[in-house]
């Protein structure tokens, strides 16, 4: 399914932000528009900071031709597209063309903005299709029409896409940030245009979260056997927590559910069990190992049969599963068996190994590809593939879904 991201960034004027950031939506390319207020109310020095705002972003994100694309638009009296997603494919020549925008000034019609970002911008003539979209808008003040600002954000809502909004100084109304947002937490707000460098990091954050309006059903299936110690496996908790921190978990949205594993396997709850994050996280938490062997294919059939059937998953979106284990399973022929039965059906296995007592071998025949392979050193390492893990659940959705409507 096509899902789109707004990151709606209002701005009368930007700040620059300190460098040293990582390169951001690596292996998530994105689709991102940034979305300027020009209006008379901000002053030319400030435009200024907005622009270099805007540049020390860019700089921060995977730009390329098979990457994230960036696009401008402007707003005041009228809306302008400084440049679309495919004008540039090149960092430094969309840092250089954002550096060059001149200010025209005039009213506030943020509105006239909005409906251009989902009639053009967005549209399949500049926008990639099986990306996130994402725009980025940033106001210093209430638009002169903000019912038709409300309709117009909602147009672009309801057609996926993320909306980050950001205001700066007094004189932004906070509801009206709200009704561009996608969400409470896409509303950022600055005193002023020397203050949006604070806001950097978590912009750029919100920006790249690779499942922002992806539904996915994800299990994920953790081996509880006697050679983990206790300590480890509250690091295998921990970590899955922190992995369900990037999911959009909610009644339409990613649904979680968690398998343990050892001489038996056991449902620890179903896709279909929590409605929210928090309390999903709560129950992650409060799991209690139970130790045994690793009869891994156990955990496997249990995801086959039971979590992802139609009883409890659903048919029109992608399903996911994470394994993490630190060893060979005892009975390596039915893993086998078990994982092509779930591989042939289109489910996306990913399989994460700890430590060195696994059979890279095996680790293989358990994951989708051999790309779906990750393999830390030990617990206390598992977050640093965090990252890279969340974004492989989340990515190549309508491919997944392609592949179990063939089958």
């Amino acid at each position: 399914m096509n899902n789109k991201f707004i990151f709606v960034l209002l701005f009368s004027t930007s700040a620059s932000f300190g460098d040293g950031s990582e390169q951001a939506c690596g292996g998530s390319p994105k689709d991102i528009v940034f979305i300027l207020d020009e209006s008379g109310s901000i002053y030319g020095p400030d435009f200024k900071k907005q622009l270099d705002f805007i540049q020390s972003i860019i700089e921060s994100l995977d730009v390329g031709l098979n990457r994230t694309h960036i696009g401008v638009m402007t707003f005041g009296t009228t809306e302008r597209v400084i440049f679309q997603l495919n004008n540039y494919t090149d960092k430094n020549e969309t840092k250089a063309a954002v550096a060059n925008i001149k200010q025209i000034r005039g009213q506030t019609y943020t509105h006239l903005a909005l409906r251009r970002l989902h009639q053009e911008m967005f549209s399949s003539n500049y926008s990639r299709p099986g990306v996130s979209r994402v725009a980025m808008v940033i106001t210093d003040g209430e638009s002169d029409f903000p019912k038709l600002t409300k309709e117009e954000a909602e147009l672009c809502k309801n057609a996926g896409y993320v909306m980050l909004a950001v205001g700066v100084g007094a004189a932004v109304v906070q509801a009206e940030l709200e009704a561009i947002a996608s969400t409470a937490d896409d509303v950022f707000n600055v005193g002023n245009y020397s203050s949006l460098e604070t806001l950097k990091k978590k912009l750029v954050s919100q920006a790249c979260k690779p499942c922002e309006n992806k539904p996915i059903d994800v299990a994920f299936l953790l081996d509880e056997s006697t050679s983990i110690w206790g300590y480890d496996f509250k690091r295998v908790l921990d970590f899955v927590q922190s992995i369900i921190d990037y999911f959009d978990v909610g009644p339409n949205r990613t649904h979680v559910a968690v398998i343990a594993f050892a001489t038996k396997s056991r449902v620890i709850f179903r896709l279909n069990k929590y409605p929210d994050k928090n309390r999903t996280k709560n129950a992650v938490a409060n799991i209690k190992q139970r130790r045994g062997n690793t009869n891994t294919h156990l955990a496997l059939e249990e995801l086959r049969t039971n979590v992802f059937s139609s009883k409890y998953s659903r048919s029109w979106v992608s399903r996911v599963a994470i394994v993490i284990t630190d060893g060979d399973s005892s009975n390596e022929k039915k893993t086998k068996a078990e994982a092509e039965l779930l591989k042939k059906k289109g489910y996306r296995m990913l399989a994460v190994g700890v430590g060195t007592q696994q059979v890279q071998t095996e680790l293989e025949t358990i994951a989708s590809t051999a790309d779906d392979v990750y393999k830390v050193d030990n617990y206390s390492s598992l977050m640093a593939i965090k990252d890279k893990l969340a974004s492989k659940a989340c990515e190549r959705e309508s491919v997944q879904l392609n592949l179990r409507l063939q089958k």
